[in-house]
């Protein structure tokens, strides 16, 4: 169709975290961001906005994600809405937890989409700021989903 509707997905360890943090809304995009407190709502999915009919989406989200100490690596699914049947996965961005730590600063470039299916061809890039920061006891992520093309 030349365009689809996409939206992102973060797994840690292949699991769908919570995101305690507000997300900034797009300043193109209309949506306006939410704030979430633990304990005053409950957590949501980290997953964004769907962007319809684009080839370069902006979502311009960030979450703050609670993430286990010995947790090993962290994806980023990019996948296009259906509204009849299941969801297809466009691809995904998979870093460990030592890639993201190597910088002091984190994480802030284009990466390229990988395919989730060995037998697919993927193309594509997502733009991604990761960081990881200690608040206490926690280990926290902070994660910036800015764009793709």
């Amino acid at each position: 169709s030349g365009s689809s509707d996409p939206y992102c997905v973060v797994k840690v360890d292949n699991e769908v975290v919570a995101r305690y943090g507000g997300h900034r809304g797009s300043p193109r995009g209309g949506h306006a961001g939410t704030g979430v407190l633990p304990g005053v709502q409950p957590p949501l999915p980290s997953r964004t906005a769907t962007v319809w009919k684009s080839l370069n989406p902006f979502w311009g989200e960030e979450y703050t994600l609670r993430l286990a100490r010995d947790f090993h690596h962290l994806a980023v699914y990019v996948l296009d809405e259906d509204t009849i049947g299941q969801d297809d996965v466009i691809g995904k961005v998979s870093l460990s937890r030592q890639q993201i730590s190597a910088e002091p600063r984190g994480v802030d470039s284009w990466l390229s989409l990988a395919p989730v299916d060995p037998d697919e061809e993927v193309q594509g890039e997502i733009h991604l700021e990761l960081c990881i920061s200690e608040q206490g006891h926690a280990q926290v992520l902070r994660c910036h989903l800015i764009e793709a093309r």
